[in-house]
């Protein structure tokens, strides 16, 4: 069986997921010219069908490395999941072979997710010096909000969006589909179900029930009522 260095597979992970725009999983493969990440790299490993990588693509590979060796310090501290096992083992290792490839494909979005949780957490704790309750409480209310951070809720099944409304308030809502994207606009009604107030960044906000959402067009001006 033939080995790969590491390096080089976490490289080609990453211009994988640069051309795809994202992560594709395996199943959800769009045609032969955006096939899911695993079946790129498999290509490029094992079919001779080459990825092209820039130097950017092998920069962030080295960082998704050493980023994922600090697992290591959290073993310290409880035990891994069998997923961050192996994912340890791959990256402490100098080469691997073609049955961690699907593993590898899926770690430059795992990093990236990390980066965006680590700035948001930070964007959060800015906004809850600011940040108050909006809207009227058990009202219908209208709001024109951007999407500043969305995770996926495994216990609900659906995604947790938080907005930020005249750049200073804080929004959340769950959304069964992933409709919304971070950095756009929306125009959003919903009654206001009740205030949150945020243990991590200690501001007041609003939560969102009966939502509807569409992008906010153009010029539009927020009523916020």
């Amino acid at each position: 069986m033939n080995n790969f260095l590491v390096t080089d597979v976490m490289a080609v992970s990453c211009a994988i997921q640069r051309l795809n725009k994202g992560f594709i999983k395996k199943g959800e493969d769009l045609g032969e010219h955006q096939k899911s990440n695993s079946s790129f790299l498999y290509g490029h490993f094992c079919e001779g069908t080459l990825v092209s990588m820039t130097d950017e693509d092998k920069k962030l590979g080295n960082e998704v490395i050493e980023y994922l060796r600090g697992l290591g310090f959290k073993a310290l501290e409880r035990n891994l999941s069998d997923f961050e096992r192996k994912v340890l083992g791959l990256v402490t290792s100098d080469t691997c072979d073609k049955t961690t490839l699907g593993i590898a494909a899926s770690l430059p979005n795992v990093y990236l997710n990390k980066v965006k949780s680590d700035d948001w957490s930070d964007r959060e704790r800015e906004l809850g010096k600011t940040t108050d309750f909006v809207g009227t409480s058990a009202t219908r209310c209208e709001f024109i909000a951007t999407v500043e951070f969305m995770r996926f809720i495994p216990s609900t099944g659906s995604h947790l969006v938080t907005c930020s409304v005249d750049g200073k308030n804080i929004l959340k809502f769950f959304m069964p589909e992933a409709k919304t994207k971070v950095g756009q606009t929306y125009t959003l009604t919903g009654y206001v179900k009740r205030e949150l107030l945020g243990q991590s960044w200690g501001g007041l906000g609003g939560f969102l029930g009966r939502l509807g959402a569409s992008e906010a067009r153009k010029g539009e001006k927020a009523k916020n009522r």
